[in-house]
């Protein structure tokens, strides 16, 4: 999920969250909107290295597709790659008032999980993400991940990985599985 809603995934359904409204590290939030923003293929590439589920906000208005040009922004403020040396990323959108999506923008994960198996001709790769809640008036919509990487769960989980302020309260530096770094270091 957008960091947006880590309190309350946090709160609610007591599952750790990549980011939330606390996230100060701008590097990670670009990471987090790197796979969002990303094709499908890619995007599970580097997913399967930090998180078993994606929830994706599908309410309409304010939605996470409303919110992808500005997580695109994000992303590529530090991953250059992102929008091609566009920093506007100005070919993420739609192309006309009927909701027809640009190719960078139908390619995505983010507009895949949000549409996917309910828009005519948007399928999600069922190998990589398997659906498995949509919420009552169609709202949220929460994805798991496929093939998750073991080693990198394994290592997230190990406090030994974990560097904390010393008194080791709840003030932790992030940092990222090793098979993941590869990705880090595309910038």
């Amino acid at each position: 999920a957008w960091w947006d809603y880590g309190y309350q995934i946090t709160g609610i359904a007591n599952r750790t969250t990549i980011a939330d409204g606390n996230t100060w590290n701008h590097e990670h939030i670009a990471t987090l909107g790197r796979c969002l923003v990303s094709e499908e293929k890619d995007a599970h590439r580097m997913i399967r290295h930090l998180a078993d589920y994606v929830l994706v906000w599908t309410g309409g208005g304010g939605d996470d597709l409303a919110k992808m040009p500005h997580i695109a922004r994000i992303a590529n403020s530090v991953y250059k790659s992102v929008c091609n040396g566009d920093p506007l990323c100005s070919q993420l959108g739609y192309l006309d008032r009927q909701g027809t999506p640009s190719e960078f923008m139908a390619k995505s994960l983010l507009f895949k999980l949000h549409s996917g198996n309910q828009k005519p001709g948007v399928n999600v790769d069922p190998a990589r993400f398997t659906n498995v809640f949509n919420s009552k008036f169609n709202k949220v919509r929460i994805w798991k991940v496929e093939k998750v990487d073991e080693k990198s769960k394994q290592w997230a989980a190990d406090p030994a990985n974990w560097h904390c302020d010393e008194s080791q309260t709840w003030l932790c530096k992030g940092d990222y599985p090793p098979a993941f770094r590869k990705y880090i270091k595309e910038k």
